[in-house]
């Protein structure tokens, strides 16, 4: 599972190992994408490609949705302890791609 809900469903805890295997699949359709743009000798900026990827997914208002709708929760964003973290790792894994 992509986060855990404390017992007293206040709180989520976003789950590294899971969380960046989300984005290890998000990688690899950007990664499939630029293959097609390169091979159609098209121009692409892959930290844009990227940048729009994240932003059009909304991954944690995602996750506070779907735990607020299974478990009949009213959880915001401020309610991810390790909200700060989390967005760490979206900003590594959109840093790869400005490097390429």
């Amino acid at each position: 599972m992509i986060a855990t809900l404390n017992k007293s469903k206040t709180e989520l805890t976003i789950n590294r190992q899971e969380f960046k295997l989300a984005l290890d699949k998000i990688a690899a359709g950007i990664d499939k994408q630029i293959a097609s743009l390169k091979k159609a000798k098209q121009s692409y900026d892959a930290a844009e490609m990227a940048r729009e990827v994240i932003g059009e997914a909304n991954i944690f208002e995602a996750i506070i949705e779907g735990f607020n709708e299974a478990e009949g929760t009213n959880l915001k964003l401020a309610d991810i302890t390790n909200l700060d973290v989390a967005q760490g790792w979206i900003d590594d894994f959109l840093e790869k791609y400005s490097e390429k």
